[in-house]
């Protein structure tokens, strides 16, 4: 089986969940509020945007502006972000075996190259941004049509709810990571076709996959 590989970029690959925490704080005395505890963010990290915000008390109409300020702070800092514990090695082992590897973010892909580049990473075919962090399911197709790869024996890797329902929405077969934003009681309730709980686990699932042995 030619199998394909498309990955999310944080949280999946780079250890970002931190790092985004840290940003957030850093720029919460800006629009008046205190900054989250580690307890605090861990009790919202599993709710949409807009049931967060709620439950921390800000105000919707500030989402737009204040994810935008995030993420413009957010990508000067992502080549100097660490591999989510295990993934290097994972990734080049998969690349070992054949399978075509690629990456979508919602970041620059300049500053997701340079993170690569740092971590000798530079195993993925193709590495392509999206236009904006809730285009996912658009990006995947247009992935899938652009590097003429088969839905069938083409999956997602990504640790949140919404690469779940990105993948579907795109007709390929979702493997959720548990070591991600989402934990993996949440990624259970949207019924991924995969889960797995440490990189050692996806590299075993991708080599049963293409032998065909499940």
């Amino acid at each position: 089986m030619d199998l394909a590989l498309i990955f999310d970029f944080d949280g999946t690959v780079a250890n970002s969940i931190d790092a985004i925490l840290q940003l957030i704080n850093k720029l919460a005395p800006r629009y008046g509020f205190e900054p989250i505890s580690q307890d605090i963010f861990n009790s919202v990290r599993d709710l949409s945007f807009s049931k967060a915000c709620r439950k921390l008390h800000f105000p919707l109409s500030k989402l737009p502006q204040a994810i935008t300020m995030v993420l413009d702070e957010y990508r000067h800092i992502i080549p100097e972000l660490s591999p989510c514990p295990g993934m290097d090695s994972v990734i080049q082992k998969l690349k070992e075996e054949g399978i075509t590897l690629g990456l979508i973010s919602s970041n620059d892909s300049e500053y997701i190259n340079s993170f690569l580049r740092n971590h000798n990473l530079e195993f993925f075919d193709w590495v392509e941004g999206t236009k904006g962090v809730l285009g996912k399911h658009n990006s995947i197709q247009t992935q899938i049509k652009k590097y003429n790869l088969n839905h069938l024996n083409t999956l997602y890797v990504g640790d949140e709810v919404r690469d779940i329902k990105a993948a579907h929405r795109s007709k390929v077969k979702i493997i959720s990571v548990t070591w991600g934003l989402h934990s993996e009681k949440n990624l259970l309730r949207y019924h991924p076709d995969y889960l797995v709980t440490k990189p050692e686990e996806l590299l075993e699932l991708a080599q049963n996959i293409k032998s065909n042995s499940l």
